[in-house]
């Protein structure tokens, strides 16, 4: 078997609600989605890779907060003020490292979600 591409990134949460606004106010694009029998959920298109939030199965286990998701931003600086500023947590402050700048913030179920910024050539 080989992997082509990473196709879809999907999120299981007890707080829909909470999580779609977030994800939304890192201006994901996302939608309420309906396929029929499945609950209502949110999702989007990103280069390609489809990102959804879904609701958790009633009676199901919770969400281990061990999900790590990176966004590629314009500005890592500007991006974690704007959140701070919005009273999202900021689990690790802006530096710098090999690969580019990188800060992240926590989502409404405690998973990490990095900005990064690769250096321009």
């Amino acid at each position: 078997m080989k992997i082509k591409r990473v196709d879809a990134i999907l999120l299981r949460t007890p707080q829909l609600a909470a999580m779609a606004q977030f994800y939304c106010g890192l201006g994901l694009p996302l939608t309420e989605e309906d396929h029929g029998p499945e609950p209502v959920h949110w999702g989007c298109f990103l280069a390609g890779l489809h990102f959804a939030i879904h609701p958790a199965p009633v009676g199901g286990p919770r969400p281990s907060a061990s999900t790590e998701i990176s966004f590629e931003v314009e500005d890592v600086d500007a991006a974690i003020e704007e959140l701070r500023a919005a009273g999202v947590e900021v689990v690790e402050e802006a530096h710098d490292r090999p690969f580019g700048r990188l800060a992240a913030v926590a989502d409404p179920d405690g998973n990490r979600v990095y900005l990064h910024r690769y250096p321009s050539d």
